[in-house]
């Protein structure tokens, strides 16, 4: 594996290329250890209402805008990302209760 570039030293769009994908890479996993804590979850759980959770929603929201702020990182494009995350969490659990439910 090549040695991680900041921007500034990537000289073509192959180097800024290959440190995208490097990092789109590791976001993959990170989603992936994310989704088993989602399900672990869901199996948590025993009403599909307790998939929404609005208060949870808005402090997990908060809690990353002021870090892309932190970070130098737009926040409404930090919000807009996790609010998509979580909007599909939401669906993902609900389907993982109701179905776990109707097996009863």
């Amino acid at each position: 594996m090549s040695a991680r570039k900041r921007p500034a030293e990537c000289a073509t769009k192959e180097d800024v290329r290959a440190e995208i994908d490097r990092i789109d890479s590791a976001l993959v996993e990170l989603f992936a250890e994310r989704h088993g804590y989602v399900t672990r979850m869901a199996e948590i759980k025993t009403d599909p209402h307790e998939a929404n959770d609005p208060v949870r929603i808005e402090a997990v929201v908060a809690k990353r805008r002021q870090q892309a702020q932190q970070v130098d990182l737009d926040e409404d494009q930090a919000e807009l990302i996790w609010r998509t995350l979580i909007d599909w969490n939401i669906n993902y659990e609900k389907g993982i209760i109701i179905a776990r439910n109707r097996n009863k």
